[in-house]
């Protein structure tokens, strides 16, 4: 509103409205995903379960698509990475962590070890193809800490003997394989020319720094007080930014949306950590450390590499994720939705 007094116009409006959305998104879907699997108990999360295997099944074969000759590359120039035939490329990579963590923890929970690991490879092999740094290093760390649940100072030799493996086997073997996978791809010669152009900090966050800066500038010079308090809405943002955008969620959050933005985001995350905390001391919810782990890998990715918050196609997932931690695991009936 402050925007359509100032500039007497309202073509931004439908816009913003959109980009508002998807970051509201992710709270309504948790709030009905916490009171749909309140209602319907087990059956509940079996059909969530259901969900995110086929919307996974969906991800990965638009991803392997590519193999025969359908759906299109990740970058324009190029023939690298693959998006299959999703729109959203950038959300895709996040996407993919999101849904296969949820089905490798069901994996890990019931003690199937061999799917646990094998599911790891596609899920790897997907993340490769896919053609981003998320993609394949956000799967390959998800996956080496769900068997931790959260840090533990005791001594626990399975634990002990996981990571002897994992550090001197199967990442090392990760590594290897997605270096022979890229090494002779045009996705190889374009890190190569990124790296020999750019500093490292540069080219590991693929130039989001130097966006960082340029808009940061803009941001100071450019914004009154009242901007500075509320934003710009996303149309102005871009607009005074040459249709660039920073591509880290909280950067993008304070430049469009504000210091009051960035306070809904706080607390908002503030909140989850404080429930899934506040559950994980009880075993019997047995979700609830798996989903801290998640909060605090979402946030890291999200101020890595963006697309998290701001993701429509994530948004929905992301509100059932943060919903499991709600479950409580009954002495005597199984499992039962207790709301706190």
């Amino acid at each position: 509103m402050y925007q359509i007094i100032k500039q007497s116009d309202v073509s931004f409006f439908f816009t913003d409205v959109i980009k508002i959305s998807k970051y509201l998104t992710p709270l309504f879907a948790f709030l009905f995903f916490v009171d749909y699997l309140k209602r319907e108990g087990q059956r509940g999360i079996d059909i969530a379960l259901k969900l995110v295997k086929f919307s996974y099944i969906v991800l990965i074969g638009n991803v392997f698509l590519k193999y025969v000759g359908l759906g299109y590359p990740m970058y324009e120039y190029g023939n690298i990475g693959s998006k299959g035939y999703i729109y959203a490329g950038n959300e895709i990579s996040a996407l993919l962590v999101i849904l296969s963590a949820i089905i490798a923890f069901e994996l890990w929970r019931k003690g199937e070890k061999l799917k646990y690991f094998l599911f790891w490879a596609l899920t790897f092999f997907a993340g490769l193809t896919i053609g981003s740094k998320t993609g394949s290093f956000g799967v390959l760390l998800i996956f080496l800490l769900i068997p931790l649940k959260r840090p533990s100072f005791k001594l626990n030799f399975k634990r002990v003997f996981f990571f002897v493996i994992s550090l001197f086997a199967l990442i090392p073997a990760a590594i290897y394989f997605a270096w022979v996978f890229i090494r002779d791809t045009d996705l190889f010669i374009r890190l190569q020319y990124f790296y020999g152009k750019k500093d490292f900090l540069t080219f590991l966050l693929s130039n989001r720094n130097v966006f960082f800066k340029h808009a940061y500038d803009n941001y100071l010079q450019h914004y009154n007080f009242i901007e500075k308090i509320i934003g710009i809405g996303q149309a102005n943002y871009e607009l005074l930014n040459n249709g660039e955008i920073v591509e880290i969620d909280m950067a993008d959050i304070l430049f469009s949306l504000g210091i009051m933005g960035l306070i809904y985001l706080a607390l908002v995350n503030t909140y989850l950590v404080i429930q899934a905390i506040r559950f994980s001391k009880n075993n019997r919810f047995i979700y609830s450390k798996f989903v801290l782990l998640m909060i605090l890998a979402l946030f890291g990715i999200s101020a890595t590499a963006g697309h998290v918050y701001s993701s429509g196609m994530i948004a929905v997932f992301m509100g059932l994720l943060f919903s499991l931690m709600y479950f409580k695991k009954s002495e005597n009936l199984g499992i039962e939705n207790i709301m706190k």
